[in-house]
């Protein structure tokens, strides 16, 4: 069913996949599938474990792997607010500040679904700060038109 889809491991801090995600490559819908019955998941869960001061809480699992693997700033991924658990929260108790970036994809409705993925989580995260990308940009979009460096200081930089 996923043939020529990119596939998204998700990744225990252990090593263990969990679970896979894919995304189409064309314009087709659905954009993301994932096998039927599956749980969700924290994408890139190791990041947790960074001995920084601070992490990154991004909608999106290619906008964690943007900001982990080309910015060098610890990230996870959550894909949209109903996939975020109460639960997740206790991960980042550890941090001085977790940023939180939603995309900043206002609808024709006037709502903004990434708002409310940062609202929500920045509510039940101790420390969080919502960073607000500009209008129709998630991270990738910010990554590919100001480079790395401008991409990480949205964040404080590499900490």
């Amino acid at each position: 069913m996923y043939e020529g889809w990119i596939s998204i491991p998700y990744m225990t801090a252990l090593g263990t996949c969990v679970g896979f995600k894919f995304r189409r490559l064309d314009d087709g819908k659905p954009k993301y599938g994932s096998p039927v019955g599956q749980k969700s998941h924290l994408y890139n869960v190791i990041a947790t474990m960074s001995p920084t001061k601070s992490i990154v809480i991004c909608e999106g699992e290619f906008d964690a792997i943007v900001m982990d693997a080309n910015c060098g700033v610890p990230a996870v991924g959550i894909p949209g607010v109903a996939a975020w658990k109460p639960y997740y929260s206790k991960l980042f108790n550890g941090f001085d500040v977790v940023y939180i970036v939603g995309d900043n994809d206002v609808k024709e409705d006037g709502s903004n679904p990434g708002m409310e993925f940062s609202r929500r989580v920045a509510g039940e995260v101790l420390n969080s700060q919502i960073v607000q990308l500009p209008p129709g940009m998630d991270i990738t979009d910010f990554y590919l038109a100001n480079g790395k460096d401008l991409t990480a200081n949205l964040v404080g930089g590499k900490k």
